[in-house]
């Protein structure tokens, strides 16, 4: 005698075909996605750095009054249209400064950062533009540091997968030593 399955159980049955089918997809999607292929033109250009001293920056930090503050300007010129496809939901298009001292091996800040949400926004062109973020070494003083390196990235993040970091483009810049103001009494 042959059982005849229920309406439950051919529901279940269907059910979990269609779900493992669903999450092999997916699978298939966040592997290919960072397989195709874009060509994102970009120029970063530095053109001054001026380090500060003296002010009091943050309120809750008690050594921002006498810590270095460097600030850029730099102009970037970057076309990311290349960078969006069909599981492309935004780009995170950001620079870092990158350097060595002798209390860390590697110090990374994170000076500036844009969301870039659809193909219209992703031709950047920026002119004189100053760091968005500040940049203060830990040790409050950029004495020491003579090697760093201003780097953009663009993350894609997808609809689907994992975001990777993609960097773009990457410059020497040196950090002089701040003047120390003199104040008044």
């Amino acid at each position: 005698m042959t059982q005849m399955y229920n309406f439950l159980q051919r529901l279940s049955g269907v059910t979990s075909f269609a779900m493992t089918t669903l999450m092999a997809l997916v699978v298939v999607i966040s592997l290919t996605t960072p397989l195709i292929p874009s060509d994102p033109t970009q120029t970063l250009t530095l053109h001054s750095v001026h380090t500060t001293t003296g002010r009091k920056m943050d309120a809750y930090d008690v050594d921002s009054k006498n810590a270095e503050y460097a600030r850029l300007t730099f102009d970037l010129d970057a076309d990311l249209t290349s960078m969006f496809n069909w599981n492309t939901k935004l780009l995170y298009a950001f620079i870092t400064v990158d350097y060595l001292s002798d209390d860390f091996s590697t110090n990374t800040a994170v000076i500036w950062d844009r969301l870039v949400r659809n193909k219209k926004q992703a031709k950047l062109k920026l002119r004189k533009h100053h760091n968005k973020y500040l940049l203060r070494n830990f040790a409050k003083t950029f004495e020491g540091i003579s090697d760093a390196n201003m780097t953009l990235h663009v993350n894609p993040v997808p609809y689907l997968g994992i975001m990777y970091d993609t960097p773009l483009d990457s410059i020497g810049v040196v950090i002089p030593r701040a003047v120390k103001s003199v104040e008044k009494s």
